[in-house]
């Protein structure tokens, strides 16, 4: 049973080392997603080697309900929520974020610090029942409240800002990852309340198994439309000569063919922070010379023309289906709240969203 637990470790190591160099090397341009994910992996994979290392030397690699042990495992599962948020929300996370992420983990870090230091000591134990009998003590309660806390990540899934979302994931990705997420969560914790040889096994196949389950989501379920960052000029779009046949015909046509051909290939309209400003720099123009351009086009003002195009997508979602209900609808189309979409769906229609489709 230990040359397989061995083993099991081993294994587990080499298939989520080449999982996280493969989601690596599939990285595109201007997607941050896969990068957050490979590295994800790779801590796992690092976790995975120490303990066959440990193993291998015949030394069990610290007790599973030891603090350290515990806040490494609340790390990896903050670590995991990074991922989906940058699914999400493309461009959302920067440094004061991801410090705003890591904060309460940074919290629990301090405290165990300071009850170090003035002088808590920390028994080791191999599962939580056996701590249950000195339930009362700091120690016990501090590591019962970190175990519960590595469910908490989890939850943050689901009020993930879905309003900047740019059609590469939906709801039932969301379900999956989560639903992955949670397995790999639970599986753990069944190693908190045994400590027997057979759930250490079983935890390392469910584990390396989940992340190469949520790398293959990754790679083949999620489809990634390549865009650059909404307001960031591309010197390359502007003064690059290009061959492809739909660029030549934009820069053979006046301002306002360009500007839906650009709509049409990269639904910008979808970004509920884009502005006239940031649609001007992407076609290399000024704010007066597109505003112009749009006003031939027959739309009084920027925000019409935009709000003309995310109702039209809406509606088109919902007759083929693509979205589950009204609400992902109008967030997809890239409206900000549903008060502003019903709106202007009325402006455009003339009667609600269950008065049209009736």
């Amino acid at each position: 049973m230990q040359s397989l637990y061995l083993a099991t470790t081993l294994a587990a190591a080499v298939a989520c080392l080449l999982t996280s160099l493969l989601v690596f090397a599939r990285r595109k341009s201007g997607e941050r997603s896969r990068i957050i994910l490979a590295c994800i992996i790779m801590f796992s994979v690092v976790s995975y080697i120490t303990r066959f290392y440990s193993l291998s030397n015949g030394v069990e690699p610290g007790q599973v309900v030891s603090v350290p042990i515990l806040l490494v495992a609340i790390f990896m599962v903050i670590s995991y929520i990074m991922y989906p948020i940058e699914v999400v929300s493309p461009g959302y996370l920067n440094f004061r974020r991801i410090l705003i992420l890591y904060s309460p983990w940074l919290a629990l870090v301090g405290i165990y610090l300071i009850s170090r230091r003035i002088g808590v000591c920390y028994p080791p134990y191999l599962s939580l029942f056996h701590m249950l009998p000195e339930i009362t003590k700091f120690h016990v309660w501090f590591r019962l409240l970190l175990a519960v806390l590595i469910f908490a990540p989890v939850l943050f899934v689901y009020i993930i800002p879905y309003t900047r979302r740019y059609n590469n994931a939906d709801k039932r990705w969301m379900y999956k990852y989560t639903l992955v997420l949670m397995i790999n969560t639970v599986a753990y914790m069944f190693l908190l309340v045994s400590d027997l040889l057979a759930y250490k096994i079983a935890y390392y196949y469910i584990s390396a198994g989940c992340s190469i389950y949520i790398a293959y989501m990754e790679l083949f379920e999620r489809l990634i439309e390549v865009r650059k960052e909404p307001g960031i000029m591309n010197p390359e779009v502007c003064i690059q000569k290009v061959d492809d046949s739909e660029e030549s015909f934009a820069k053979k046509n006046q301002l306002g063919e360009r500007i839906i051909l650009y709509m049409n290939r990269t639904q910008d309209y979808r970004d509920p922070d884009i502005s006239l400003n940031k649609l001007a720099s992407s076609l290399c123009t000024n704010r007066t010379t597109l505003s112009k351009a749009l006003h031939n086009l027959g739309y009084t003002n920027f925000n019409v023309y935009i709000n003309t195009l995310r109702i039209e997508d809406f509606i088109r979602r919902i007759r083929s289906k693509e979205s589950d209900n009204y609400q992902d609808a109008f967030y997809n189309a890239g409206f900000r709240s549903r008060s502003t979409a019903l709106r202007n769906f009325k402006q455009y229609t003339g009667k609600t969203p269950s008065e049209y489709f009736e």
